[in-house]
């Protein structure tokens, strides 16, 4: 067996050791939605144009994994606490505005508007209920902060 054929092995078996699954499927997903942006590129802007528009949509649904996989971190995590304590802030809010406009020989209408919804949460874990641990299975107290977004509201 050659140098560099070993050492694509080891480092294979050191990536499955110490990089975690969900990052190795991060990677992947990215190489493959690279590879299918390449593929699409060399046939036109219409075959772009389609590719694009179905990475978009599995953008926003493995976001949608994402979240869900969040909370079902975050609920597991609170069924382990001895003590769990969560602020959450909302704000919602919205403007708007309509007019219209007559001259001579014109009539003119607008409507506009926007709206922004911003929210944190704060999730505060303290201790570790010992009935749902497992013997010897001591765990440090964590605390996780939802970062706050500012984006439309809905």
């Amino acid at each position: 067996m050659d140098t560099k054929r070993l050492t694509s092995i080891a480092g294979d078996v050191a990536i499955g050791i110490f990089v975690p699954d969900y990052v190795r499927a991060i990677y992947s997903a990215l190489s493959d939605s690279q590879s299918d942006v390449k593929a699409a590129e060399s046939k036109g802007i219409p075959t772009l144009e389609e590719e694009a528009r179905k990475q978009q949509i599995l953008m926003e649904f493995q976001a949608h994994q994402a979240r869900v996989a969040q909370e079902l971190a975050i609920a597991e995590r609170i069924s382990v606490s001895s003590e769990v304590e969560i602020e959450e802030y909302y704000d919602i809010s919205g403007k708007g505005h309509a007019g219209a406009k007559a001259e001579k020989e014109a009539v003119s209408f607008g409507v506009g508007g926007e709206g922004r919804r911003v929210t944190k949460r704060i999730i505060r874990f303290s201790g570790w209920n010992t009935s749902e641990l497992s013997e010897g299975e001591a765990q440090p107290d964590i605390q996780l902060n939802s970062p706050a977004s500012d984006g439309p509201a809905g």
